[in-house]
This record gives C-alpha cells, structure tokens and sequence, in this order.
C-alpha cells in the first residue's frame, strides 16, 4: 500500500470548498501525497487527480436522487473500483452522507482507514447512522462546536477543528461595495438573492424570489435594488433588467447588502456572520418533504438556528415560502427595530460558534495526517 495516496470524495459545492482548503493544508504539511478521488473546480485547482466532477452528484432530495439514481450508481461502483485499484493510505469523506456513508461501507471492507470531515448530520436526521460512524471510520471531524458534546454522550470521540467560516470575521470589506461598483444610489436598499447551487433548488426557489421583488416594490415604504448572487455552477437565465447579477466577489456583495432572502444550507451561515440579515427559504417535492418532516429530530433546518439553539432568523419553508410573507420579512429586516433585533442575535451566534477556534483546516490536516 502506497503511503503517497489519497482518495478525498466531495460531492457538492461546499464540499469541494472545504476539499481544496483541505487538499492545500496537507500539502504543505507532506508535499508528495498525491489526491484522487471526486470533486469540483477548487479541488482540482488545488491538486486533485479528479475521476468525477461533482455536478454529476449536486443532487438533493429523495425523488431528485431516484430521479438521476441509475448515473449516481455508476458513479458509485467506479469510486469503489478506483478505490480498490489504488490502494490509498486513507479515504477522506466530505459531508455528502447518502452517497459517503454506502461507500465506508465498501472501504472498510477492504480495510483502508476512513476519515470522515463535516459529519452527516446525524443529530437532525437518523441518529442510528452515528453507531454507523463510529464504526465505519477510524477519525471523525466536526466544524460544528455542539456536535463534539452531542456524540460523547453516545461514547464516540470526535474531534473539533473550528468551523471554517469564522475566517469571515477577520475580513475587513466594503460596506458601500455594491453601491460603488453597479452606482448604485445610496437611499436604495439592496436585498440579495441567494436561490441555491443545485438546478433542482433553483427551479423551485426562483420563481417565488421574482415574485417577492414584486411584491417589495408594490407594498415596501423602502426603495429596493435587488442583487443576485449565483452560485459558482449555476447559471440563471431568466434575470429581469432590473436585478444586478454578481457571479465572484460573494463575500463583498453580502456584507454590502442590507437584507436577503437565502436558500437554506451553508449560505445561511454565511450571510449570518457578513453580518447581513436574512430570510431563510426552501422549497422540496412533496414527497421528500413529507419523508424529511417525519424523519428530522430538530425544530430548526438553518445552520444558524441550529448553531444558536433557537430561531434567530425566520424560516419560510415549503408551503410558507410564499412572496407576500418573505416580502413582510424583509420589511421587517430593514426597519430599525429589524436591524435592532439582528445585531442582538448576531453577537448570540458569534459566541455559540467558537469564533476563537482558529484554522480549522490546518487542524484538520495535522489531525488526518498524524
């Protein structure tokens, strides 16, 4: 067995972010290990030898994933193969559980060391799978301080790296970005767009944004600019003249933005500490939402609410992600007692998230490579 081989698996966009920090940190610490395995653009930018691109994973939900399962398998029985021809010192597992959790499986039997880094949500979904964990992988890696507490009363080690995105906190950006770079006037107030990074999401999210900026301009006392943020992956056609599309530069935009209306997943947690108030929204099929209500052990769905423990910012799903709500939402976030309230909540989440835990990636790099 090469000891100058790793497999690293990722299969949507904040996985393949988190893989090429990841990839860059264990190279600096051991520049002859060589990476293989499945990722994004970042990953293979940052090193890896990619025999698939995770667009042809990004899928969410159970009808979506029954929809595209037959490409997902193949998929599947190639890893396993590459996997069984390389022999690597370790395999690392990126968050991605439908798809990571089958494959320890596969690698365990083969008797590769397995380390998973941002852990399947087992807390919210499933709690049977952290038996499954502890048994599947040799080291497991949280971003998430409460997960640490939560899988030791379950007897089963974890160790915490600090979440990466407290980075933010140390970036100085401009909070009149937006306005300087589009001209935009200074008595408008900017609310962000954030649909999504999967197709799927963006047909089911898109739509009721558009209407919502509709509504804000019939029914806010504020005057509105909207701004949509797209995700690196995506490309949205059906943007109307008046809504100003930024596809880099995600960061800037938010922190200039005074509200926005965002697909849940890692985005929430994003503009939570760009210190950018926000709307959370999602929208499943039926089907999946119905399967996902009766499975889920959690009040919340955002990274936010969850991190904090209690709602601090308001959830608009499914049948509630209507216009007329999300646009009374964003009125509310845009007054001052909106802003108010969120400066309060903001500081909450800050200290629930470990701020001083700092590189994390770095840790995590040390801790698998040790």
């Amino acid at each position: 067995m090469s000891d100058k081989k790793i497999v690293i698996i990722a299969g949507e966009d904040s996985g393949d972010l988190h893989g090429s920090n990841l990839i860059q940190e264990m190279k600096k610490i051991d520049p002859s290990v060589s990476f293989y395995g499945i990722g994004g653009d970042k990953m293979v930018e940052a090193g890896l030898n990619h025999m698939e691109h995770i667009k042809n994973l990004n899928v969410i939900g159970i009808v979506e994933v029954l929809k595209h399962y037959p490409r997902i398998k193949k998929i599947f029985n190639k890893t396993v193969s590459l996997i069984k021809e390389l022999r690597p010192q370790k395999v690392i597992l990126i968050d991605y559980p439908g798809f990571n959790m089958r494959l320890a499986k596969k690698i365990k039997k083969m008797g590769i060391p397995v380390t998973y880094f941002i852990l399947p949500q087992v807390w919210a979904w499933n709690r049977k799978r952290a038996e499954q964990l502890k048994i599947l992988c040799d080291k497991l890696i949280s971003i998430i301080p409460f997960e640490k507490k939560w899988f030791k009363k379950r007897n089963i080690d974890v160790h915490f790296v600090g979440h990466p995105l407290t980075s933010i906190l140390d970036d100085n950006f401009e909070k009149n970005f937006l306005h300087n770079k589009y001209n935009i006037e200074k008595n408008k107030k900017i609310v962000a767009l954030m649909p999504g990074s999967r197709d799927s999401e963006i047909k089911k999210h898109w739509g009721a944004f558009l209407n919502t900026i509709k509504q804000l301009k019939k029914s806010s006392k504020h005057e509105i600019q909207p701004v949509l943020i797209e995700a690196p992956n995506i490309n949205i056609d059906n943007v109307p003249e008046n809504i100003i599309k930024v596809k880099d530069k995600h960061y800037e935009a938010l922190y200039s933005a005074d509200a926005a209306i965002v697909c849940s997943g890692t985005a929430t947690l994003e503009t939570a500490l760009l210190k950018c108030p926000m709307v959370v929204c999602y929208r499943l099929s039926s089907i999946t939402w119905f399967l996902a209500k009766k499975m889920a052990s959690v009040k919340h769905l955002s990274l936010v609410n969850l991190i904090v423990g209690k709602e601090i910012v308001t959830e608009l799903l499914q049948n509630n992600m209507k216009p007329k709500k999300i646009a009374k939402e964003i009125d509310y976030l845009l007054s001052q007692e909106g802003k108010k309230t969120w400066e309060k909540n903001y500081s909450l989440l800050v200290s629930a998230i470990d701020a001083n835990r700092k590189k994390p990636y770095q840790n995590a790099a040390k801790y698998i490579l040790q």
